[in-house]
C-alpha cells in the first residue's frame, strides 16, 4: 500500500502533466511568445515541462523568501521578446506583480527589450488565457 500526498491547488499538474500541456497548446496557439515565467513550486513543475513540449524559453524565479544555496541567482533560464506568465491561478495578483517586476528590473540590467503579453492559467479556471490589454488594474 503506498501514501498518496495531494496538493490540491495543483494536482492537476503533478498527476496530469500530458493533460496540462494539450490544454495550453490549444488555449496558447494563437498567441506570439518565446518565453514563459512562473515562480514557486508549482512553477518549478510546469513551466519547464510546458516550455520543453512548446518549444518556448522558460524563466523560473526564485520566491523572496527562498534562501537556497544551490547557486547563484533569483532567475533561472532565458528570457525571450515577449513572455507569459504561467501559474495555478491568480488571487490577489501579488505574485504576478512580483514576477512582472522582476522580469522588468532583469531586462533592464540585461539591456534587453522584453514584452510581458499576458497570463496563462493551468489550473480549473474559467478563462485560461488573459491577454495583458484585458487585464483589469
Amino acid at each position: 500500500m503506498s501514501a498518496k500526498f495531494r496538493t490540491g491547488y495543483m494536482d492537476k499538474a503533478l498527476y496530469d502533466l500530458p493533460g496540462v500541456i494539450d490544454e495550453a497548446r490549444e488555449e496558447l496557439a494563437g498567441v506570439e511568445f518565446d518565453t514563459i515565467v512562473g515562480t514557486g513550486f508549482s512553477g518549478g513543475v510546469v513551466v519547464p515541462a510546458l516550455a520543453m513540449a512548446l518549444g518556448v524559453n522558460f524563466v523560473l524565479i526564485r520566491k523572496e523568501d527562498d534562501d537556497s544555496h544551490h547557486g547563484p541567482g533569483r532567475l533561472i533560464g532565458e528570457l525571450g521578446d515577449k513572455w507569459v506568465f504561467v501559474d495555478d491561478f491568480v488571487s490577489s495578483g501579488r505574485t504576478k506583480r512580483r514576477v512582472v517586476e522582476k522580469i522588468e528590473a532583469a531586462a533592464i540590467v540585461e539591456d534587453q527589450s522584453t514584452e510581458y503579453v499576458g497570463d496563462y492559467l493551468y489550473a480549473n479556471v474559467t478563462k485560461k488565457w488573459i491577454p495583458a490589454d484585458e487585464e483589469e488594474e
